[in-house]
């Protein structure tokens, strides 16, 4: 079973557990990082965790070699960007050490709104200029 499938088992658990879950969710899976191709990003946005809130979450992984990011994630809520943003500051991740459960949440406001998780990936660089990557989900109608 791949880390993805993995990891959308364990979030559809959870949400399944979660008092008044409504399970409404959307997702963007396995994304390549932009410096080591074997190691990918899974976005998710999801209204199920917490009462009245919006929550992000990204899990980071490798199949092969290592990768060095900054990440830094929060949620666009339709012109609104950059909601509860949080910077996880630099991580190396590698085969068997990725990095998970790195979340934030904002409050669900009232009417319908278009939330998407995005998570900002800058890859640092000492001798040259850092590369940057944006992974954004589908838009989560709420």
């Amino acid at each position: 079973m791949s880390r993805g499938t993995i990891g959308v088992a364990i979030l559809g658990a959870l949400a399944l557990g979660a008092p008044n879950a409504s399970a409404t969710s959307q997702s963007v899976h396995q994304v390549k990082l932009k410096i080591n191709p074997h190691c990918d990003v899974s976005l998710y946005v999801d209204d199920h965790q917490f009462p009245g809130k919006i929550r992000a979450q990204a899990h980071f992984g490798c199949d092969k070699g290592d990768n060095l990011i900054t990440p830094t994630i929060s949620i666009d809520r339709d012109r609104t960007h950059g909601l509860g943003s949080r910077s996880a500051g630099p991580k190396v991740i590698r085969k068997g050490r990725g990095f998970g459960g790195f979340e934030t949440t904002t409050a669900d406001k009232a009417g319908k709104q278009c939330y998407r998780a995005v998570v900002l990936i800058v890859y640092p660089d000492p001798a040259d200029v850092n590369q940057s990557q944006k992974v954004k989900t589908p838009c989560l109608n709420t």
